[in-house]
Parts: C-alpha cells; structure tokens; sequence
C-alpha cells in the first residue's frame, strides 16, 4: 500500500495539510502517517537556578510533543470519521533530529509516495538566507513534495502546470504528473521558458515540443513554449494568463559546490509560491 506522509509542526496549517493528505491517500488508496520531529535544543536557565541534564530536558520535550500529536490525532480522526474517511489507514510517528533531515529519513524508510508539507515561505530574511525546512525538503528529498501555502482542497486542483527544462529524463516526469492529473481528474500544460534572445536554445526547445507534441497527441497534454528574460518570470507571465491551480518542477541531484552557489528555481518558487506545488525528482 501506498505511503502520504505529513509532518507537522502544529502551526496554523497543519489541520489543513492533514486534511490534504488525508484526501490524497483516499483517492489514491494510500494510508496516511502523521510526523512530529522533535529538534534538540539546550535548555535555559530559570532564575539563575540549574539547568537540567540535556537529556532529561530532550525527553521532557518529547513528552510533551508526543502528548500534542496524539491530541492531533485524535481531531485528525473526528475529521477522518466525519468525512467518511474511516477506510484510510492513519498512523502517527514521532522522531528527534533536525527536521529536513528527519524528514527526508522518515520518508526513504516509509517508501512514502508523497510528502505533504505547509510553507509560509520565507517569514525573515534568515529564511531566505538557509531556506525553509520545506524547501530543504523539497531539495534534498527523492519523493514526491506537495508545498502547500495555504488550505487547499484536493478536488480544486483541476489544471496542473509543469514547467519543464527539457533536460534528464522529461519523459518519466511528464508521465508521472500525467498519471497524478488522470487520478484527480485534472489536466496538465508542460511549459517551456526559453531565454529572450537565445535563438538557438529556442529553436532546439521547439523541435522537442514537436516531438512531445507528436508523442502525447492523444493523450490530453498541453505543450507550451514561451519566452521571457528569465524562468522566473516566465512562470509568473504564464500564471498571471493562464491561471493554474498547482504549478510542477522537477529537481536533480547537485554536487555540493552547484548546490552552495546555485539559486534553484525550485527553492526560490517552494519560499515564495502563492499556488500549490509539487516537486518531484527528475533521474538523469
């Protein structure tokens, strides 16, 4: 069976990501784990007095978030009962370490199909600094990463847009978001942005789009090509028209030297997306 994995932090959108989720993994015949990661920290004296062992502080705080996530629980169940969801399994784990780290970890050993996460994006400019745990996430995992900005529900997302590099292995991407779209009844455009004033990447771009075009005749895909001085931009253009309710990226692995001095597409967009957004691995 299917794994969705949804950590928590107990923030504002935690009831809705779960709520996401829990939807997901009934359409998709999956069962569904909740996660707390519990970070390390050292604790503070009060009143000058003395300052416990660390690890009797650690075990103190995980006490207290394990009674918080099963209190979470416990409403995810009354929502789960009352949505007539009772079908979907639900479980719950809870782990200490540094929360993208776990996260990824906790993903890798649940074989989870997907990891559902709510972002306000980048609050500080220290979170533009060091990224958001979702966008470290999103980053570093080898999973399916749903970033949700705000409540979203599952049947609203009728028009999935992927905007592809046409680089690595495109095919296995396009396919793997068409398959998701066909599962929630939605359609899919893959798009293009070629740089203003770079003629032959443009015209390369377009002889691929012919032959996607050709290849996927039948099968309801959108292809779409467009210019624009930068990827980012050209999103935003194509959103402002077109107006989609989730966007798609893929990411591949990086040597750490690219990954210290490249500002990704996918880490700009998962701290600054307004839409939802799926970010999944691309081989090659």
């Amino acid at each position: 069976m299917k794994t969705i994995l949804v950590p928590l932090d107990f923030s504002a959108l935690s009831h809705s990501t779960a709520h996401f989720g829990l939807k997901l993994a009934q359409r998709l015949n999956a069962r569904l784990v909740l996660l707390h990661v519990v970070e390390p920290s050292l604790p503070l004296s009060v009143f000058n007095g003395p300052v416990g062992a660390l690890g009797n502080w650690d075990n103190v705080l995980q006490d207290q978030m394990t009674g918080r996530l099963h209190q979470f629980e416990v409403q995810i169940r009354e929502y789960h009962r009352q949505q007539a969801m009772t079908g979907v399994p639900l479980s719950t784990r809870i782990v200490v370490g540094e929360p993208a780290s776990a996260i990824v970890d906790v993903a890798e050993a649940e074989r989870a199909s997907f990891i559902i996460m709510g972002t306000v994006g980048a609050a500080n400019a220290w979170d533009k600094l060091i990224g958001s745990v979702a966008s470290t996430v999103a980053q570093q995992a080898n999973r399916p990463v749903w970033i949700l900005p705000h409540a979203v529900e599952l049947d609203s997302l009728r028009t999935f847009a992927y905007f592809a590099d046409l680089a690595g292995d495109e095919v296995r991407c396009i396919n793997q978001v068409m398959n998701l779209g066909e599962r929630l009844h939605a359609s899919l455009d893959v798009v293009h942005v070629s740089a203003t004033g770079d003629e032959e990447e443009s015209d390369a771009a377009d002889a691929i789009i012919g032959l996607f075009e050709d290849d996927y005749a039948l099968k309801g895909v959108t292809f779409r090509h467009l210019t624009q001085e930068s990827a980012n931009e050209g999103i935003e253009a194509y959103v402002r028209i077109h107006q989609p309710d989730a966007l798609v990226l893929a990411h591949r692995n990086r040597e750490f030297i690219e990954k210290l001095f490249h500002t990704s597409l996918v880490r700009y967009l998962s701290l600054t997306t307004k839409l939802p957004l799926l970010i999944i691995a691309k081989p090659g």
